[in-house]
């Protein structure tokens, strides 16, 4: 039987670069469901920790699951259990239908109100921490990499494992600049687009290039515009928001704009692009780095120093450090 304080860890239900995510019941009452986040090592208690403060300040909210305990020995933190998938799961049966997919961006939109709100910027807003709950509930979740609204802190000064993932950064964060609460308008803008149509946008892509409603296309490109022609603030956003239609089908030309061989030979072509391109990732000290692209990751063997760093890929599975990003 394996323990964190009070509870018997029963289930795995996920696990990422700096943790794990268990189902379990407490001790002292089999009933007493919950999902607890357990730490791999030090880096991972940090953050563990970052969550914790994160948590407390969201005490309350309807749109983050609610915390039952924190603890610092063992570390865990231990949150209500919500039955139900994240969003990436959700999307891999293809894009969300209407009016699920208004309400799903309206919550998402929503929590980052109330968590700016409240000092908090998410700074990994992506459907993997975007949870579905049968109970209809949308919960975003994973504060681990939150900073306070009030830090001004750029990719140079951040801590090179820890600025998100590169599908959903921003713009200004590629280019080193400060994050401030916006950036989390921009990741939560690509999340828009794969919700109304199943996939990363390409670019120049509007999300009725793949059969979403043309009323959508205006409020996408505003949440990825550059950091000045964005939404300012999630509330403004959400003012913005195309209203919902019940049960209403796609634009009657929706299947005449969808071309499967098409859309294949596109993500072929953008994929192949990419090889020829610059990109920004993380090498690790064994001179690995990983980049997303085309709904696809790539595992490269790095020649070049560790760190992040922005690279060239010189074929499928080997990149070049073009540049290191060094403190100022």
């Amino acid at each position: 039987m394996k323990t964190k304080g009070e509870w018997v860890l029963d289930e795995l239900l996920g696990e990422g670069a700096f943790g794990q995510v268990w189902k379990a019941h407490a001790l002292s009452d089999p009933k007493k469901l919950a999902a607890v986040k357990v730490p791999r090592d030090d880096r991972g208690a940090a953050l563990l920790r970052t969550e914790g403060v994160a948590q407390s300040k969201l005490a309350g909210s309807k749109r983050t699951p609610r915390v039952l305990g924190v603890s610092k020995d063992p570390p865990y933190i231990a949150f209500e259990y919500v039955a139900g998938e994240s969003l990436r799961s959700a999307l891999a049966k293809g894009p969300i239908e209407a009016p699920r997919a208004h309400l799903v961006v309206r919550e998402i939109l929503s929590a980052l109100d109330e968590a700016h709100a409240k000092g908090v910027i998410h700074r990994d807003v992506k459907p993997e921490n975007i949870l579905l709950g049968e109970d209809g509930r949308v919960l975003v979740t994973d504060f681990g990499l939150a900073a306070p609204v009030e830090v001004e802190q750029s990719l140079e000064d951040a801590d090179p494992a820890l600025v998100g993932s590169i599908p959903y950064m921003a713009p200004e964060l590629r280019e080193g600049r400060v994050a401030d609460s916006r950036a989390d308008l921009y990741a939560a803008g690509v999340v828009v687009f794969e919700v109304l149509t199943g996939a990363l946008p390409g670019a120049a892509e509007l999300p009725s290039s793949l059969g979403a409603h043309a009323e959508w296309d205006a409020f996408y490109k505003k949440l990825v515009a550059r950091l000045e022609q964005r939404f300012q603030t999630a509330q403004e956003a959400l003012a913005a928001l195309p209203k919902p239609r019940p049960g209403s089908p796609p634009p009657a030309d929706a299947k005449k704009k969808v071309d499967v061989k098409a859309l294949l030979e596109r993500v072929a072509s953008e994929e192949a692009a990419f090889l020829k391109k610059e990109f920004m990732a993380y090498v690790t000290p064994e001179k690995k780095a990983r980049a997303r692209v085309g709904g696809k990751t790539y595992t490269f063997d790095v020649e070049g120093p560790s760190g992040l760093a922005v690279l060239r890929a010189t074929g499928p599975t080997k990149a070049v450090v073009v540049r290191r990003f060094t403190r100022g």
